[in-house]
């Protein structure tokens, strides 16, 4: 496992240097990484992968320096404040680099990552892939071949009432250590209806973590919960 782990960060590496050569030349990759043209030239080409060290390197740079603006120049949506995640959830490459992100995050065991239908799927399926474990969502309609369902039953401050999701009870099991996942939370609805299933089904809820979440909703949970994300901002 540990050669195994070793080759998928070399891999991961290279797919951090393909994705700056979108927008950088050879020339200011050289620069900033310290590297001759012809060795990025023989990485991003897939001839060679980079040793275990210089892996790292990349992949630190990467997140250090990049990540964050890729995601908030792709997310702009002109003056308006909100943050849109269309074209993320479009990207698979840059869905690894989240999962990888929020991968890093949680030492806790995962067993299961749980979202909601439809935008949360994308990104939750990439993290479930990233950890090896399995992914599920609720949705706001039962399967008809289905009868066996958890149903969220929550309530918000300012809202009387909050559609029900359902979840198949099987696909969750007693004390399984479980990640709730979602592109946006704003105010919190989805994911409190995602609380209470996992509290229905007796999971142990490992944390939550979104790409873009505003600053109540940060406050809400992360009293009870291991919060993560990538950006946080205004309501």
């Amino acid at each position: 496992m540990h050669y195994l782990n070793s080759v998928k960060e070399k891999i991961f590496a290279v797919d951090c240097l393909r994705f700056l050569k979108e927008s950088k030349t050879f020339r200011e990759l050289s620069k900033e990484l310290n590297l001759p043209i012809g060795v990025l030239n023989r990485y991003i080409n897939g001839y060679v992968l980079p040793k275990s060290q210089r892996a790292s390197e990349i992949i630190d740079l990467f997140y250090k320096s990049y990540y964050k603006g890729f995601i908030q120049d792709l997310s702009k949506n002109g003056s308006n404040k909100l943050f849109i995640t269309y074209t993320i959830l479009s990207r698979p490459k840059l869905l690894n680099f989240i999962a990888g992100d929020a991968a890093g995050k949680f030492n806790t065991k995962i067993d299961k990552v749980i979202t909601s239908a439809v935008n949360g799927i994308p990104l939750a399926v990439k993290i479930a892939d990233y950890l090896d474990c399995d992914s599920v969502y609720v949705k706001k309609k039962k399967e008809i071949a289905l009868s066996d369902y958890y149903v969220s039953n929550n309530v918000l401050e300012d809202k009387p009432t909050t559609t029900p999701f359902y979840l198949p009870k099987h696909l969750l099991k007693k004390k399984d250590g479980v990640l709730i996942i979602d592109d946006v939370i704003r105010s919190g609805s989805t994911v409190l209806s995602l609380i209470n299933i996992c509290e229905q089904a007796n999971v142990n809820i490992v944390g939550i973590f979104a790409v873009f979440i505003t600053k109540s909703a940060y406050q809400r949970f992360k009293k009870d919960y291991k919060t993560e994300y990538v950006i946080i901002g205004e309501d």
